[in-house]
């Protein structure tokens, strides 16, 4: 993989991996048919899983053997959802999958599909009145096709068994039960039956589903008969990973009044502030330049006279932009367009991802059918008010960070994505909220009406830098399989930012002299295990026949062939992680070693656990380069030391250890939906981020306790205190918020505490942490001990951390939990009872 995945990802993939080996084996032992369902949120990197998949089942990993030979048919039900897709695939791999092994179906005309290769086909293709049809439905037959498209499938179904594999991509739009061409053509593939061709069809073998919402997948392979092998990617994890942007920004006319064009040009007006933020960003980190997009939906039966006049205030607002940064992606036509004395060239769906020379793309209602876009941005929608689901569809579809990664230590504006609905008034709005907040699978927070505040004026800077420093955990952005890849991605950090130069040499160095000492050590153990495997031990039994039964048993030793060698040497490159096989291979070779003799020593040495000597000595090296450079890294810019510290971290747990990033600003929502309706959020004085001047409720900072009267009574007493010298709506993700881990059942998930307030003490500045929180949750005894023990373990500049609660009797009562033995008493307190008991005994009135 040309990515590092991030753990759930992995995860995913390993399950995929068993879960797709068992439904094959099931099918070999007895013909049972299954359904293996992947899961994921909008966002989740659904192909690069599935990549990493085709890779474990066509070159095998460190646990499972390859399956080279396995032929898969890729379906879709859009053609440049095909296109899309296969790139992305090649774009993962980064050549492990080869582009020569990938074909459309329609370009094969075969009795069977071939082994080793992934074939791709939309249903479309496969309509009734379709070319790749070799008898029509009439019983004619076709001079263009010997083998038809239906019928290649079913004779590699029959011949291939369980090494036909059939992926349906978006399995949800193909799977409901209406009587459509499209649901019957894929419904057919997948479960068999009467082809639209009048044809019989047999049921796929083993069906693999990907989907973002699969309740109609699942509910049509129970139906089939299938058994479900389901894989879930949790959308709380792939938040957290930073691979979606962290908050959607809705803008709309407050006031019944028409402004088409002044939204417009407040769109551009962001574009070009989204392009001067990531500039530098790019020149601050060397990231890869990100061209930010601005996507507008037109009306859907707009005139050339608007069109005119939308390419109008576009120019106008930024008049840097050539002609060619603007293009169009109307269905019709598909081709240049002719706006007055204007040419606006056409730029297909799937190509504008790519197209960096594109800047503003105009479409009508053609975009969100598979397409995906993580530079674009900005979007404005001229639709009416009805159109609420489809520009929320759209909204879903803008959300993945263009890097993969969120994006720390710069500018808010890199983690957001506006949306312009001049036709929409506020009540019209909540349409649009409720639609997103109501799809699962897109889990951005959502701001109605956002201001963007900055820091006030009245709070010392002092106390940001306190912010700034305050302890804090963090999941790692990707999961390495093997502390090896980790060494090798720390070389590469350390070598980009001048810590130490050829590192990815130096660790490719120290990994083969340590295999080099081990085979040393070892090499009795070595040198046997190499004999072993060079002869194959060869049992003969001789059994007489006749009156006198007699048996002889003879055994022979002979030479193993060298293509059962070349065997040994790929399973020995799977089990040594990553390129550790290779790097010693090289290395015997260059000391005069013969080819055959080295594969065989490599595959001797990992039969005999090596592996855990190269993680060992990896892990080392991790640590020496940690006490050498941590010094150097620790006075290097925020992402540079965001970047290399988690590399080096060898410890145990799933999140790393790190420190709130006091933002620069902070949006927050000044409206929220209910029902279907907007009402205004209440605003608070004394945030350490505040309105700006000029705007209604200027220094004052918007925060929605009408879902918790506790928060709002904890605020009111707080702000009151005359030591305060600001307070911090700790937000609920993200590298700007106070995150503690805490274990829930099996998982390792991260709390964060409602708020900060930071007290002037004498001469020294203080923090109070408080957390109200309902006690009759599960979660809330998991989370208090963990914020117990954090405040037992980072006691610097803490004065209290309190929990909050109503008791039954409604009074409100708190705990300090920074009191000697605290965490293990609130550990025992497994329900609402028995921590009412706790509070009762060791709390107080608050």
């Amino acid at each position: 993989m040309r990515f590092s995945l991030e753990e759930y990802q992995q995860t995913a993939v390993d399950r995929l991996l068993t879960q797709i080996s068992k439904a094959r084996r099931d099918f070999a032992d007895d013909g049972e048919r299954s359904a293996v369902g992947l899961t994921a949120p909008t966002g989740a990197g659904k192909t690069v899983i599935a990549t990493a998949v085709l890779e474990g089942l066509y070159h095998g990993t460190s646990t499972r053997e390859a399956e080279p030979n396995l032929t898969i048919l890729w379906v879709t039900d859009d053609r440049s959802l095909n296109t899309q897709t296969i790139g992305k695939i090649l774009q993962a791999s980064g050549g492990k999958i080869d582009v020569y092994r990938i074909r459309f179906l329609g370009d094969t005309d075969a009795r069977t599909l071939e082994p080793g290769y992934i074939y791709f086909v939309h249903i479309q293709a496969l309509q009734r009145n379709s070319t790749l049809h070799a008898v029509r439905g009439d019983g004619s037959r076709s001079d263009r096709r010997t083998y038809g498209a239906w019928e290649m499938i079913a004779n590699t179904v029959r011949e291939r068994g369980q090494d036909f594999v059939v992926v349906w991509d978006e399995a949800h739009r193909g799977s409901g039960t209406s009587s459509s061409e499209r649901n019957t053509i894929a419904g057919t593939i997948v479960n068999g039956g009467t082809t639209n061709v009048g044809s019989q069809q047999p049921a796929a073998s083993v069906v693999v589903g990907i989907s973002a919402t699969p309740e109609r997948f699942r509910a049509a392979m129970s139906a089939a008969g299938r058994t479900l092998r389901l894989v879930d990617v949790p959308p709380a994890d792939v938040r957290e990973s930073g691979l979606l942007k962290d908050r959607i920004l809705i803008r709309n006319i407050a006031e019944d009044q028409a402004a088409d064009n002044t939204m417009l040009a407040l769109a551009v007006a962001d574009l070009k502030a989204s392009d001067d933020a990531w500039r530098a960003h790019h020149a601050a980190t060397g990231d890869r330049l990100v061209q930010p997009l601005l996507v507008v939906q037109v009306e859907p039966k707009v005139t050339d006279g608007r069109l005119n006049e939308i390419l109008t205030t576009i120019e106008s607002a930024w008049p840097e932009l050539t002609d060619f940064a603007v293009a169009h992606a109307f269905g019709d036509p598909h081709g240049p367009l002719q706006v007055g004395d204007r040419i606006v060239r056409y730029l297909a769906p799937e190509a504008i991802s790519s197209d960096d020379r594109a800047r503003v793309v105009l479409f009508k209602s053609a975009l969100t059918t598979g397409w995906d876009c993580p530079r674009a941005e900005v979007l404005v929608s001229f639709q009416d008010k009805e159109s609420y689901t489809e520009i929320a569809q759209l909204i879903g579809r803008l959300v993945r960070t263009p890097l993969a990664q969120r994006m720390e230590g710069g500018d808010d504006r890199l983690n957001e994505v506006a949306a312009y609905l001049p036709g929409f008034k506020t009540e019209h709005v909540t349409r649009v909220v409720n639609a997103l907040t109501e799809d699962e699978t897109v889990q951005v927070e959502v701001l109605i009406a956002p201001e963007i505040c900055v820091r006030s004026a009245e709070v010392p800077s002092a106390v940001f830098e306190l912010l700034d420093s305050v302890p804090s955990f963090e999941r790692p952005r990707g999961a390495f399989t093997t502390r090896t890849a980790q060494l090798m991605k720390l070389a590469a950090a350390l070598n980009e930012h001048h810590l130490l130069s050829n590192a990815s040499s130096k660790a490719k160095q120290w990994i083969v002299d340590q295999l080099r000492a081990a085979d040393t050590q070892r090499q009795e153990e070595v040198d046997a295990k190499v004999a072993d495997i060079l002869t194959l031990t060869v049992g003969t039994l001789t059994v007489g026949m006749g009156a006198d039964i007699t048996t002889e048993t003879a055994i022979a030793a002979v030479a193993t062939a060298e293509r059962d060698l070349d065997s040994y040497f790929g399973r020995a490159e799977r089990v040594l992680p990553d390129g550790s096989a290779s790097w010693y291979y090289n290395d015997l070779c260059d000391r005069g070693m013969d080819e055959v003799e080295g594969g065989v020593r490599l595959a001797a040495m990992a039969a005999l656990g090596f592996k855990a000597v190269v993680e060992s000595k990896a892990s080392e090296q991790i640590q020496t380069w940690r006490d050498m450079h941590a010094s150097a890294v620790a006075r290097k810019p925020r992402s540079v030391r965001n970047l290399i510290e988690p590399l080096w971290y060898l410890g145990p747990s799933s999140t790393h250890p790190s420190t709130v990033e006091a933002r620069e600003t902070y949006p927050a929502s000044t409206q929220k939906a209910v029902g279907d309706e907007t009402r205004t959020i209440p605003t608070y004085g004394k945030h350490l981020y505040v309105i700006p001047d000029g705007r209604p409720n200027a220094g004052k900072f918007p925060v929605d306790t009408s879902r918790s009267t506790w928060e709002r009574q904890v605020l009111e007493r707080e702000i009151d205190a005359e030591s305060l010298v600001g307070w911090y709506r700790n937000p609920s993700s993200g590298r700007h918020a106070l995150a503690v881990p805490y274990e829930f059942g099996e998982k390792a998930l991260l709390m964060h505490p409602d708020f900060l307030f930071i007290h002037r003490d004498g001469p020294d500045l203080v923090i109070d942490i408080i957390d109200p929180h309902r006690h009759d949750l599960a979660d809330a005894a998991p989370k208090w001990e963990a914020l117990a023990r954090y405040a037992r373990t980072h006691p610097e500049h803490l004065r209290r951390v309190l929990a909050v609660i109503i008791t039954t009797a409604g009074e409100m009562r708190a705990l300090d939990l920074t009191t000697d033995g605290i965490a293990e008493e609130i550990a025992h307190a497994t329900n609402k009872k028995r921590m009412e008991a706790v509070f009762a005994s060791r709390g107080f009135a608050y």
